[in-house]
């Protein structure tokens, strides 16, 4: 087959969670020996970066054209029916260029990564008849709605209200308009399906390469990693929670535990929780977050706000470390409490279940044994047939047999 892959950004192995699930969505369908273009629409910093591994499995085709964020456009975006993070991502060069591409050659098939890629909807459908599938990795609507509810200040919480209502009706609309919609979790196809009921939603398990992850030696020298990209909302919430209201407790029954933080766009009071407190480093961006995962005891994601599943838990049990999240941290995974990770959703719980980790090596290596067996299992994007894969190989099918109909 032939399939154009619509994104945002850069797909890749060493990137935020988004990006890393992007680019094994695109392995996996390359390995499977289908014939691969990606489309990505970026920032000018992302073009400057390229895409060398991406180039090295697909054909990549980029265009320039996002609008910095700023105050007056976020203010300007009140008058807007779109909300501002599908309104960035409308662009008409773009989308010119995706209508070249597709009528310049017959695609079999087009896959459209979040609901930001629903603003090629029209270009993709005015140049072919192929089926368009939407790859949405959360529900956009239920992160905005969580967000909101957290909020104190009254300004940023009305904001973010109105955020939510738009994208919730802009969700809503759009994902009936594809051929299927590709999802992580059963949570996920539910909310989607509420806010669409038409839509057409099919679940397929995230995936990484799993055998390269769990390579390398382990060598325990961070008591907690806390890792994530700081430029997404619910990262930043999780941290604020586990440092005011988790930690505190940690380190009444352990005053020398550190803990690492790292991931790229750290505000100025994340960076500044290192200078206030030897224990606590902040590193920032890396260039391979691999290190810290071996090196860490336990890495802690106690997520209260979001959707999908967590890329950095199904890394973290591709190298055996031990895991403490939420519910809706581990929500969408196939996981069991105390088996392959812990599950605890108030921060004294949470607190006792590092702190008990920390001081058991046993029970640590327990649980990343069992954590790697189950990414193996259910995770690993280079497996000879992968759910996604066949399922796109099953609607190519379906479409042309209905064509010959």
């Amino acid at each position: 087959m032939k399939i154009l892959y619509l994104t945002h950004g850069v797909p890749e192995s060493q990137a935020r969670g988004g990006n890393i699930t992007n680019f094994y969505r695109i392995v996996q369908l390359a390995r499977a020996g289908h014939e691969m273009t990606v489309f990505s629409l970026l920032t000018p910093e992302e073009a400057d970066a390229g895409a060398p591994e991406l180039a090295r499995i697909a054909r990549v085709e980029m265009v320039t054209d996002v609008p910095r964020a700023s105050i007056p456009r976020y203010l300007a975006n009140l008058l807007d029916p779109l909300p501002w993070p599908i309104r960035k991502y409308m662009s008409r060069a773009a989308d010119r260029r995706v209508r070249e591409i597709l009528t310049s050659q017959r695609f079999d098939l087009v896959i459209g990564h979040s609901i930001h890629s629903a603003t090629r909807l029209a270009a993709v459908r005015s140049a072919t008849s192929a089926p368009y599938l939407l790859f949405a990795p959360n529900v956009q609507a239920t992160i905005m709605d969580l967000y909101w509810r957290h909020l104190r200040n009254p300004a940023a919480r009305l904001y973010a209200w109105i955020q939510w209502r738009k994208t919730a009706a802009y969700e809503g609309a759009m994902a009936s308009r594809f051929d299927r919609v590709l999802v992580y979790s059963e949570t996920d196809r539910a909310g989607l399906l509420e806010l669409s009921p038409k839509a057409e939603v099919e679940i397929v398990p995230i995936t990484l390469d799993v055998a390269a992850l769990a390579q390398g030696d382990e060598r325990e020298e961070i008591d907690i990693l806390f890792i994530g990209y700081f430029g997404w909302v619910p990262n930043l919430d999780s941290l604020s929670w586990f440092v005011r209201s988790i930690l505190p407790a940690i380190h009444e029954r352990r005053p020398e535990t550190g803990v690492a933080i790292v991931g790229a766009g750290t505000p100025a009071w994340v960076d500044g929780l290192g200078e206030r407190d030897a224990r606590i480093r902040v590193y920032g961006r890396v260039e391979d977050a691999a290190p810290y995962f071996k090196r860490a005891r336990v890495i802690v994601v106690p997520l209260r706000i979001g959707s999908g599943v967590r890329v950095k838990i199904v890394q973290a049990m591709a190298m055996g470390r031990a895991v403490v999240t939420t519910s809706k941290g581990c929500e969408g995974l196939e996981v069991v409490s105390g088996e392959h990770l812990v599950v605890a959703d108030e921060p004294s719980g949470f607190a006792d279940a590092v702190a008990r980790l920390l001081d058991s090596p046993e029970e640590r290596r327990a649980l990343g044994d069992r954590g790697r067996e189950l990414a193996f299992e259910k995770h690993d994007a280079m497996a000879d047939r992968t759910p996604l894969v066949e399922l796109c190989e099953r609607i190519v099918r379906e479409h042309e047999t209905e064509g010959r109909c």
